[in-house]
């Protein structure tokens, strides 16, 4: 099965500059958390646990929007406790993978975040596994009900559908995205963003700030315009991209 690729410039060597706290990623999640991080989430919520493939795409996600290596052992370890894990059996066998994907162990590898392309196509999900693409993974009704329980208004679900059975899953993460955040970035500079379906020799962050700021009300608010940035651009190759743009180049987030 074919699908249609949507790639930008990878970010992935400039690394997270924001910094979010614990508790804010319940409310972040429900507001700007692309769609495959917010179902992780909830699954983690609801069973206290995810397997290896959901952990790896969750964790170096919530690396990359700023969360230290501290933060997620704790994040990951009050978590798994509260499914009744033993602390022992987590410190022995849960955090060395995740000290691991900070290059703190074996290689010292620093893993960046997971691209779209790469969930997309690789490490399929199977019964009882929550990582994955919904757009590209989900069966269509239930990927409606979703959408439909993320208050998507009929019109809204019906776009993103379609664009899902032409199989442009990226773009549909897009739609998402517009229909969820009252169409956030100027569309000229959105379209530099993610509608090319070759990688772009650059994105030009000085317009695309300029663009933002004339078109939307704002109100700085850097940790949470990390999440929101990194939703408007989970059509790109790498995730870490947005954390860059909003630190460096906007410090702001919607004022809904």
């Amino acid at each position: 099965m074919t699908f249609h690729s949507y790639t930008g410039q990878d970010y992935s060597t400039l690394g997270s500059a924001g910094k979010i706290s614990l508790d804010q990623i319940d409310s972040l999640c429900t507001k700007s958390f692309p769609p495959c991080m917010r179902q992780l989430h909830k699954a983690l919520r609801d069973t206290h646990h995810l397997r290896h493939g959901g952990r790896m795409q969750y964790g170096l996600f919530l690396k990359g929007i700023g969360l230290t290596l501290e933060q997620a052992l704790q994040f990951w370890k009050q978590e798994f406790i509260r499914g009744k894990m033993d602390p022992d059996k987590f410190d022995k066998g849960y955090s060395y993978n995740i000290r691991h994907s900070f290059g703190k162990e074996g290689k010292r590898t620093d893993y960046t975040p997971f691209s779209c392309l790469k969930i997309i196509l690789n490490n399929p999900p199977g019964q009882g596994d929550y990582h994955g693409c919904p757009f590209r993974h989900s069966d269509p009704e239930l990927l409606k009900q979703k959408l439909q329980s993320y208050k998507i208004s009929p019109g809204g679900i019906s776009q993103i559908l379609d664009l899902v059975k032409g199989t442009h899953y990226q773009v549909a993460c897009q739609k998402y995205f517009e229909i969820t955040h009252n169409n956030f970035l100027y569309k000229s500079s959105w379209q530099d963003l993610t509608h090319r379906p070759q990688p772009t020799s650059g994105v030009d962050l000085e317009r695309l700030a300029t663009a933002a700021q004339r078109n939307l009300s704002l109100t700085v608010f850097p940790a949470e315009n990390v999440i929101l940035l990194l939703a408007a651009t989970s059509c790109l190759s790498y995730y870490p991209s947005l954390v860059f743009i909003c630190m460096k180049n906007l410090g702001y987030m919607v004022d809904p």
